[in-house]
């Protein structure tokens, strides 16, 4: 075989777990269907510690990023401020951040081919191959991460049904530096808005010269997004953040799987899955570049001990386990899911009123926003 690892999927989990593998000598192929730098449907935020994880120093990045130390979160007509010493997140624009991460494991010898869509895998007994519109690839092992409708996933991961999906629409608008300077009060800091029935939340992140709006929600099926799209967007016209004259890039649509039911497989024979192909989008927020970049290294560690010593791949789905929990919902999940709406919202109110309860339940827990050691 001339791969050890074959990588589906050359986002961040992807690149990560290409780039951990190449720097030990691994033979990896990543294949993407995408030509990069492409458009990445996000927010584009990245906490401290998925930087730490993919060994990225903000100070050194060379392309676009704005670090936060406060963050508004918006509910009923109330605003809450959060407030940190030091950076709690960093905006970015993905095609920016997941091509230099891909450039970066194609530097330290991973063999990236993109362009390249994937429409089959076959798992035999002494190899993978993986199938594309322009022929087969063997390897000992593939790593799926191509996001929540990855081929390997689908393939391979037990995707079923009743997965619960979050479905997002959001625009990114490059602004000049004229525009940018008359927005400047807006322009250092993040705003969440939670929706009333408390389904999703929408958001306003500025990054350098470009502001990316959006929203996303469960449930959207009912048809709901689009006017939930249209109220942010008044909305933010309404108090300046969008000047009634500012052109915004089209809106484009994304989904994404929370980890809260219908767990995936997340191993088996020769294979494993990272990111959003493993379904491990964070619960509530939807952050998923910083469990991409974990389950990508993790992903590595193992691939390496399978190839190397024929460690069982089942530790580090344990592992996953351990860190983003079983997927499926527990007792106390059960019971919450019954709270009355009115009871759920008076809980929301009350959280997001204190302070300390704002800052360890929402940002601590939810979405990973903690500031950074001295």
């Amino acid at each position: 075989m001339t791969h050890d690892v074959i990588v589906v999927g050359g986002g961040p989990g992807g690149s990560t777990a290409a780039w951990q593998l190449a720097r030990t000598g691994a033979r990896v192929l990543v294949l993407d269907a995408l030509v990069f730098p492409r458009v990445k449907v996000c927010a584009g935020w990245v906490t401290p510690a998925a930087l730490a994880d993919v060994e990225v120093d903000p100070a050194k990045y060379p392309l676009t990023i704005q670090p936060f130390t406060r963050c508004t979160l918006g509910f009923e007509g109330a605003r809450h401020v959060t407030r940190w010493r030091r950076p709690a997140s960093y905006g970015i624009l993905r095609r920016e951040f997941d091509h230099f991460l891909l450039e970066r494991a194609a530097a330290t010898g991973a063999d990236v081919r993109w362009g390249l869509r994937v429409t089959g895998v076959d798992v035999a007994a002494d190899a993978v191959c993986v199938t594309t519109e322009s022929g087969d690839f063997d390897a000992a092992v593939v790593i799926g991460a191509g996001g929540h409708r990855c081929p390997i996933a689908r393939a391979l991961g037990d995707v079923q049904q009743r997965e619960e999906v979050v479905a997002a629409q959001e625009s990114e608008t490059e602004l000049s530096s004229e525009r940018a300077a008359t927005l400047g009060a807006f322009m250092d800091a993040p705003e969440l808005f939670l929706e009333p029935d408390l389904r999703g939340y929408g958001w306003f992140f500025p990054k350098g010269d470009w502001i990316n709006i959006g929203i996303g929600c469960t449930g959207a099926a009912d048809g709901s997004l689009p006017r939930r799209r249209d109220r942010l967007v008044a909305a933010l016209r309404a108090n300046g953040r969008l000047p009634a004259d500012l052109a915004l890039a089209p809106f484009k649509g994304h989904a994404y799987v929370v980890r809260r039911q219908a767990p995936r497989r997340l191993t088996g024979p020769r294979f494993c899955l990272v990111g959003d192909a493993a379904g491990l989008a964070a619960d509530l927020s939807g952050e998923g570049i910083g469990p991409a970049i974990k389950t990508g290294r993790l992903a590595a560690d193992a691939v390496l001990g399978w190839l190397r010593r024929g460690a069982p791949l089942d530790a580090y789905a344990r592992e996953v386990t351990r860190l983003y929990g079983s997927g499926e919902p527990g007792w106390l999940g059960r019971q919450v899911a019954r709270v009355p709406d009115a009871v759920a919202r008076s809980v929301v109110r009350f959280v997001l009123g204190s302070a300390p309860a704002r800052r360890r339940i929402v940002f601590d827990s939810i979405f990973g926003m903690k500031e950074t050691a001295a």
